[in-house]
């Protein structure tokens, strides 16, 4: 997982306190696998985005997007899905996030695109720019829960 510090408004709005991002990294590239607020216990997963649903054109019809980021659709289904969809991209049925490389201690930039429900052409909804802020390395086999309270819940209070 590497975690990321908001920088642009976008990014301190829809994040509060930063991103972070679990992800596979294999030896053919590495895979987004859940976005999680970091400051908000809000996760989403992610799932491959295909550009065809877009619309025509892909990235590079949409104005002031990345058109060579990885792109990835956030997932309704599981975690907390919808809530990213209407914070995002307000009145969006779906959305998509592309991403800049991965990479540790290297920036990230992930932009929020939105459809239109009414079949117009999809939009971007916001740029969210994040500063590296560290790596977490999570042990093998089954992956921990994210959002399990690991402290035991005897935290200051």
């Amino acid at each position: 997982m590497y975690s990321y510090d908001p920088i642009s408004a976008d990014a301190k709005r829809l994040t509060g306190a930063g991103l972070t991002v679990l992800f596979d990294k294999k030896l053919t590239g590495t895979r987004v696998v859940k976005v999680l607020a970091t400051g908000v216990p809000v996760q989403g997963r992610l799932i491959d985005g295909r550009e065809k649903d877009l619309g025509p054109g892909g990235l590079k019809a949409i104005s002031g997007v990345d058109a060579d980021a990885t792109l990835y659709e956030i997932d309704p289904k599981f975690e907390q899905g919808k809530i990213y969809i209407r914070a995002f991209c307000p009145g969006a049925k779906r959305l998509w996030l592309s991403f800049s490389r991965l990479a540790v201690h290297r920036d990230l930039r992930v932009q929020a695109l939105g459809d239109d429900p009414q079949g117009g052409q999809t939009r971007l909804c916001g740029t969210l720019d994040f500063s590296y802020r560290g790596e977490w390395k999570l042990p093998g086999g089954a992956l921990p829960d994210p959002m399990e309270d690991w402290t035991g819940g005897n935290g200051p209070g």
